[in-house]
């Protein structure tokens, strides 16, 4: 019977082979469509990669890896302000990274849990080396002087994104009422505290990098809380400048 099936199944493709209805293929066809589909699923996954790198930097930049030390309320600003769109097109990027690579043999044997680990795991090491290469840095600079004419505008606008809740910069000045601090954005803002404001045991010092919950409004920022966080210095580079004590404006 096994003999007889084959030799039906033989003569039906011939016919339709006959008939027009399937069409035979050279075999540079299959290869040059094999590495059209390889070219397509390494675009989409550097892609992938560079939007995680730049996930990463926000994160960082932004001083939101902090928040969790703030307890609950860290927690929830966290989750608040993530960039949520751009880790939605990540993880599109990474279904369709998925997608193309199950057409590959070695791959569409093996179960689909075994190759989505692995496109996650390529992104997410690949993410986190070229943010820590200081590359997202360099754009961002780069588009604050008007050298990026193509992707300046989103570096400008996402890059650093400012929120009117949580602080992250490097202190440059102190006063009886407060301290200035320098942004990664490049701007000095004044820092006013009270005896409500609760602040490391140890004091602020020049030179230390903080994160500050507080509402900021004409520039200034009214903390309710403020930590000491370990200095980016893919973000605050170079050595800190020589600074004095300043008598600054009382709030």
């Amino acid at each position: 019977m096994n003999g007889e099936n084959k030799n039906n199944l033989s003569d039906i493709l011939l016919d339709k082979i006959k008939k027009g209805e399937i069409k035979m293929r050279p075999k540079i066809y299959f290869v040059a469509k094999l590495i059209l589909l390889a070219l397509a699923t390494a675009i989409i996954t550097f892609f992938a990669i560079f939007v995680a790198s730049f996930i990463f930097f926000i994160i960082r930049a932004s001083g939101l890896m902090f928040l969790p030390s703030f307890g609950f309320l860290g927690i929830k600003l966290l989750l608040l302000s993530l960039p949520w769109v751009l880790i939605l097109g990540l993880l599109v990027l990474v279904a369709t990274s998925e997608i193309f690579i199950k057409h590959f043999p070695f791959v569409y044997k093996n179960p689909i849990l075994y190759s989505l680990l692995a496109i996650v795991i390529v992104i997410l090491i690949g993410g986190l080396l070229i943010d820590n290469s200081g590359f997202h840095t360099n754009m961002l600079l780069k588009a604050r002087d008007g050298k990026l004419p193509v992707a300046g505008p989103l570096y400008q606008k996402y890059g650093i994104p400012e929120s009117k809740q949580i602080h992250y910069g490097i202190v440059s000045e102190l006063s009886d009422s407060g301290f200035k601090i320098e942004t990664p954005r490049k701007e000095e803002v004044f820092i006013h505290f009270s005896e409500k404001t609760r602040i490391p045991k140890e004091g602020i010092k020049e030179n230390d990098a903080v994160i500050i919950l507080g509402e900021k409004t004409n520039g200034e920022i009214k903390a309710y809380e403020i930590k000491k966080v370990n200095r980016d210095f893919n973000i605050f580079p170079g050595k800190p400048p020589a600074m004095k004590y300043k008598n600054l404006p009382s709030a």
